[in-house]
This record gives structure tokens, C-alpha cells and sequence, in this order.
């Protein structure tokens, strides 16, 4: 399917907004994290403790997060994933517009 080259540049603009519109960015996964202990004689559950794990200069960090940074935290998340995604299409528009153009 041959997008107009209009179109692609009008395309190409909208997600430059979008990007820009973004305002928490977090990579990695945040997780939930429960242990089991024994008290009393009985295994009782705590948690949940939550964990941002991600990727740092080749080395997976799992960082500790208070349980009231949790929303910030997964919205940075959200975030940084709709980022990824806008760019993978900005690249993919941006080509075509290249191959349009000549």
C-alpha cells in the first residue's frame, strides 16, 4: 500500500507530537514480588514488594519501588513502550517519505 507523500509528512508530524506529548518515560518492567516466611508455624505471604527491573550498561538492575511511586512508575513504563512504538513508526515513514523523494 503507496502512501501520498503529503500524507506521510503529515503522518510524520503527528507522531513527532505525540512523542512530545509523552511526560514520564521509565524502561523496564515493574513487577510484583511476594515471599513466604514462616511464623508461628505457619507460612504466611507478605508483599506485595514492588520491582523495576531494566537493563543499565549491559547489567540488569532490579530496583526497589515504594508502593506509593507505583502509578508514576507504571505510567513512565506505558510511556517509554508508546515511545518505542512511535518510533519504530517514525522510521517506517520516514523511509517511505526518502524512497518517495528520491
Amino acid at each position: 500500500m503507496t502512501t501520498e507523500l503529503p500524507q506521510l509528512q503529515q503522518r510524520r508530524e503527528q507522531i513527532l507530537q505525540e512523542m512530545g506529548a509523552i511526560d514520564r518515560v521509565c524502561r523496564g518492567h515493574l513487577s510484583e514480588q511476594f515471599f513466604k516466611s514462616t511464623q508461628g508455624g505457619q507460612t504466611v505471604q507478605r508483599g506485595p514488594y514492588y520491582v523495576l527491573q531494566r537493563w543499565f550498561q549491559g547489567k540488569n538492575l532490579c530496583q526497589r519501588v515504594a508502593a506509593d511511586q507505583v502509578a508514576p512508575v507504571q505510567r513512565g513504563v506505558e510511556g517509554y513502550q508508546r515511545f518505542r512504538q512511535l518510533a519504530d513508526e517514525f522510521v517506517e515513514v520516514c523511509e517511505q517519505i526518502t524512497l518517495q523523494a528520491g
